[in-house]
């Protein structure tokens, strides 16, 4: 008897072994086994067991022991590996090991089964809308499959209601899967969790998890354990068995997307086939749905039910104001903001400001009125670049495009331009000046990597009164959520919207619905937006409280300029010491792709500049039926060329 092989390694194939008699037994497809591998012994997984093998007139190598006393993963590891490799690529080596993780690490162990749940399925609070959904999600039909979208604005009730859906689900031996998007949105809702259902049966699975308790949850998961995990977007790999519910709280959120290591993937991608293939229901959670779940709604592939109801108490209509970007004494607060930022600090009530600053450290203004420089093609925002071989430029980084430091204002027909370096840290300098006694917390990825932990600490800050005002990134709107802030100021949204990403309309609208959503559950709540005009974005939808018209226009225009959902991305980014040599590569991957892709854009400079090599990346559009030969075609150009290395992006969310 024979069996392939595959490692945990970056090389797209399998390799043949034989199986010593004493082994046959327990050799089968899914099981890790030791075997020799180059000089010394390593972990692989079977992917088939043969009578014979087809190579000739060549040793081939004994397996040496068997791992796993019976397959770690369920029937659907190998369909699964399969469609993460056709959907974005990657080696099936690796993309298996991301789901079996290699002994010992993991190794399969006895799990004690928690006594049988019983349901409290308390609706008593539910609104007559909350109890209508519920009950047809109840009644739905047992042992099929089941996605839902389930949106509405804060305070009405959506998560309450899944969790009252996971309560069945575990009273009939299933497992639970709910999805959070990041570590600070986990900390609160994994304490709800455990409150609802008991600490035993709560698993929490995230980069913070502990190995020896990843070890416990992993085995309980794969020996069908009924539970209720907690996890981030890496909890939808595990080996679940008897999976009956699926929940994914703000699916509109990017950190759902893969891409920093391998295995690229998107949780919703992932969590479909899995409920599809487990026969569970799916419900994705949002107060601002994603526009390709707005499509999925559209073609009738996802139910879509709505709640309005807001609980007694939060239904308040807030003030949404958009006023100029700078004010008399700071080009960063307008006057107006500052006065509301004074009568918060009066009234001792606390206060958001947010500003994404993220890839714009440099951008480039007019000294006379403040407005951008622009891409004279595309129109996007440049931003000053330097490097040895071109000097000083403006680059665009939507289009590529290079233009010179000479610029006219296109407002006021100003010469004098300067760079701006506008971040949250800069932002923190500036409110201390204005208000020196108010006491102020920044939360962005910088501050939840120290370890003063004071980004982490941030929420619980404003809702003891122990800060004053809070300002971050958009990570800090996610997580200061509660009903204590009563003013909320997005400080630049000409930023938010001109950047290299087609979604930053979708995001920054996002953005600006959620905040007014958490302005309108506390009374005297307000929403200060500053922008060059109100022209750059729908305002009146905003204002009118209308977030799925405002999706069906960017919609439309999605739809009108051929980008995401109705086309595929992909994105490729090359890397080399030199400029000219990175000019070959990039001209010989657009020759080698003219006639299938329906347009390639660039190449875009990107990175950091403190890497050592010079980065550039290609944007690949494509129909479905180009995309997936488009992934594997490039996919081989990464696993073989390995003088001109590059990194497939496909569904690309990051584009700095």
């Amino acid at each position: 008897m024979f069996c392939k092989v595959v490692f945990d390694v970056p090389l797209d194939r399998d390799f043949d072994y034989h199986i010593p008699p004493e082994l046959e037994a327990q050799v089968q497809p899914g099981v890790r086994v030791t075997a020799p591998f180059g000089p010394r012994l390593t972990a692989g997984l079977v992917v088939q067991v043969t009578p014979s093998c087809a190579l000739q007139n060549i040793q081939i190598k004994d397996i040496v022991c068997v791992v796993d006393p019976r397959p770690v993963f369920g029937s659907d590891l190998f369909p699964l590996a399969q469609f993460i490799k056709k959907t974005w690529g990657g080696a099936i080596g690796q993309i298996l090991f991301s789901l079996v993780p290699p002994q010992p690490y993991f190794k399969l162990q006895e799990s004690p089964v928690p006594a049988p749940f019983t349901a409290k399925k308390d609706v008593s609070s539910f609104s007559s809308q909350q109890k209508a959904v519920f009950n047809e999600l109840a009644s739905a039909p047992a042992y099929e499959f089941y996605p839902v979208l389930l949106s509405g604005p804060a305070a009405t009730g959506k998560t309450q209601l899944c969790l009252t859906l996971a309560e069945l689900a575990l009273q009939n031996c299933g497992q639970v899967l709910i999805t959070v998007p990041d570590i600070v949105a986990a900390k609160d809702f994994i304490a709800r969790a455990q409150q609802q259902f008991g600490a035993e049966y709560v698993f929490c699975w995230h980069s913070k998890t502990p190995l020896a308790q990843k070890k416990k949850y992993f085995s309980a998961v794969a020996n069908g354990v009924p539970c209720v995990v907690i996890a981030m977007r890496s909890g939808i790999l595990l080996p679940f068995k008897n999976l009956r519910l699926a929940v994914v709280l703000k699916e509109e959120d990017e950190n759902y997307k893969q891409e920093e290591n391998k295995p690229y993937y998107h949780l919703r991608d992932l969590a479909l086939l899995r409920g599809q293939m487990h026969a569970a229901m799916v419900v994705f959670v949002s107060q601002t749905p994603s526009l390709e779940m707005f499509k999925l709604v559209q073609d009738g592939r996802v139910a879509h039910f709505q709640l309005t109801q807001k609980r007694p108490g939060a239904d308040y209509t807030p003030q949404v104001k958009i006023t100029a970007k700078r004010g008399e004494h700071s080009k960063y607060i307008s006057d107006f903001l500052a006065d509301q930022i004074r009568q918060n600090l009066t009234r001792k009530e606390p206060v958001l400001l947010i500003l994404n600053r993220r890839g714009y450290s440099n951008a480039y203004y007019c000294l006379n009125c403040g407005e951008y420089a622009r891409c004279k093609k595309c129109g996007a925002i440049l931003s000053r670049e330097n490097t040895p071989e071109t000097g000083d430029f403006l680059l665009c980084k939507k289009c590529g495009a290079h233009e010179p430091l000479e610029q006219k204002c296109p407002k006021c027909s100003n010469l004098i331009f300067k760079s701006r370096g506008g971040g949250t840290q800069k932002i923190v300098t500036e409110v201390q000046k204005l208000f020196p006694q108010a006491r102020i917390l920044r939360l962005d990825s910088d501050t939840l990597k120290t370890k003063s932990g004071q980004g982490h600490e941030a929420p619980h800050a404003i809702y003891s009164g122990q800060a004053d005002i809070l300002i971050g990134t958009r990570l800090a709107a996610s997580a200061a959520t509660g009903g204590k802030i009563t003013l909320f100021g997005v400080l630049d949204a000409d930023l938010e919207l001109d950047s290299p990403d087609f979604r930053a309309s979708e995001k920054f609208g996002q953005l600006l619905f959620q905040l007014r959503y958490s302005a309108a559950c506390v009374p005297g709540g307000r929403l200060i937006v500053q922008a060059s005009g109100q022209d750059i974005y729908p305002f009146e939808y905003l204002v009118n409280n209308n977030w799925e018209e405002a999706s069906r226009q960017e919609l439309a225009l999605r739809e009108a300029f051929q980008y995401p959902p109705y086309v595929r991305l992909i994105r490729v980014t090359l890397k080399n010491k030199e400029y000219t040599e990175l000019d070959k590569q990039t001209a010989r991957l657009k020759a080698l792709f003219k006639g299938c892709a329906l347009e390639i854009s660039g190449p875009v400079p990107c990175g950091k500049k403190t890497d050592k090599l010079k980065k550039e990346y290609l944007l690949f559009k494509l129909d479905n039926e180009q995309y997936f030969p488009a992934v594997a075609a490039l996919d081989r150009l990464c696993t073989q060329d390995k003088k001109h290395p590059l990194k497939l992006s496909a569904d690309p969310y990051d584009f700095y």
